[in-house]
């Protein structure tokens, strides 16, 4: 049998903690030298554990979104360089996170506004109609009879 990585309070809070700090299981794994087979073998057979992983990574996400909301509306400092050498430096921010944390935050104003709509002749019911093997056969027929 292979080495199985033995279950301790110190193993388990190592990688509790990376996975709060990456968001990202594989890299939680990397990071607290457990094998993600391992991981998802815990999680599997012990529910606390598994409730644990699953807060870890939820604050794990909201500091995601805490640094998407900061890049959108406080920037980030980008070095400027003339002739090789840096001369300053100069804010950018991403319109691009601004705009899917508005669409996530509030959907009811910044969703995507499509509408489809099928209608029927002169915009009423579409009709459909139930024809049988045999129905459709003839009617093939018919037209094949007129060419």
């Amino acid at each position: 049998m292979a080495n199985r990585t033995i279950r301790t309070a110190k193993k388990r809070d190592a990688f509790l903690l990376a996975l709060e700090d990456t968001a990202n299981v594989t890299k939680a794994c990397k990071k607290s030298r457990l094998a993600r087979r391992s991981a998802y073998e815990w999680r599997d057979d012990d529910p606390d554990f598994a409730r644990a992983w699953d807060e870890a990574l939820e604050r794990g996400t909201d500091a995601l979104e805490d640094e998407a909301v900061r890049r959108a509306t406080e920037g980030t400092l980008k070095p400027v360089f003339y002739k090789g050498q840096k001369c300053g430096s100069v804010r950018e921010y991403s319109d691009t996170l601004l705009i899917f944390m508005l669409k996530a935050r509030r959907p009811e104003k910044f969703k995507e506004r499509t509408e489809q709509q099928h209608t029927g002749k002169d915009g009423g019911p579409i009709l459909t109609a139930t024809v049988t093997k045999e129905e459709l056969a003839e009617a093939v027929r018919s037209v094949r009879d007129k060419f």
